[in-house]
């Protein structure tokens, strides 16, 4: 799984599959349902630590062209929930639509950003949208605004394998969005460590508290090492992958942050990453 999570960690799958259509996931569902298989739906694991002996049954990969598909009609976009968030970025900024600018630099799949609710504390994804077509078992519900809940870094979509969803983005200028663009991921790149593999933010910003990075920072831990991973430098909400780290490494120094910083001012940080398979 080192090759399927931009931590680049993670042991072996014992199966990896990436069906071809709609009808092709159904029976893969259908096969790990009868079976008592578990299956763990993957996009571009951007906030994902997998465990370093791996994921016991299905990994299912979203990554076929009938997952990836984008129409426009007027200023709305349905897309499927495989396509990386920066082509869906792109491909709307060629139909002189905006609104998705906020979501620059983000790695990871449609199907992620929706379900984590990706963006900024001002402005989410969740904001934009319409609609979803997702698996249930083995139905394939719609679900429009009245049965979706966003909220921070979180929504009511766990569970579900989702399929494609409708946004309503707006009309705006090709050069004015990709202004915008340019100007986010400069932000990024003087603000965040992208210069070794990571998941991003590691922990949630504490309700009602300083940043998650703040409090982190106050403590002393910038560049607090375990084995491979160490807090970075540059922004101390990120854990890197500084040189060949395990899972083991990143856990270990994730428990030691939230030790740390509980003793110092009795806040437990939650976990924006999620962990996976077994450690």
């Amino acid at each position: 799984m080192s090759r399927h999570t931009t931590f680049k960690i993670g042991g072996p799958a014992d199966i990896f599959v990436c069906p071809e259509d709609i009808d092709d996931l159904r029976n893969i569902l259908r096969y790990s349902e009868s079976h008592k298989i578990d299956h763990f739906i993957i996009g571009g694991g951007s906030k994902l630590l997998v465990g370093d002996k791996g994921i016991r049954g299905f990994v299912i990969s979203l990554s076929a062209p009938a997952f990836n598909g984008i129409e426009f009609d007027g200023e709305t976009v349905v897309a499927g929930c495989g396509i990386k968030v920066h082509e869906l970025i792109k491909e709307a900024s060629e139909k002189d639509l905006g609104g998705l600018e906020f979501l620059a630099g983000i790695p990871g799949t449609l199907g992620g950003a929706l379900t984590m609710n990706a963006g900024w504390p001002s402005k989410a994804i969740g904001d934009l949208v319409e609609e979803i077509t997702a698996l249930k078992g083995l139905e394939k519900p719609r679900l429009d605004k009245s049965g979706l809940k966003f909220s921070y870094r979180s929504s009511n979509l766990e569970g579900l394998v989702l399929v494609s969803a409708k946004l309503k983005l707006e009309k705006k200028a090709k050069d004015k969005i990709e202004a915008e663009i340019k100007k986010n991921l400069e932000k990024k790149r003087k603000t965040q460590e992208l210069g070794y593999p990571s998941v991003g933010s590691i922990f949630l910003n504490p309700s009602g508290n300083s940043p998650a990075w703040e409090v982190i920072d106050k403590c002393g831990l910038r560049g607090k090492q375990e084995g491979g991973a160490a807090v970075s430098e540059k922004h101390a909400n990120f854990i890197i992958n500084r040189a060949n780290a395990t899972a083991s490494d990143v856990k270990k120094l994730i428990d030691e942050i939230q030790k740390i910083v509980f003793k110092e001012h009795q806040i437990m940080l939650k976990l924006e990453t999620k962990l996976i398979g077994e450690f």
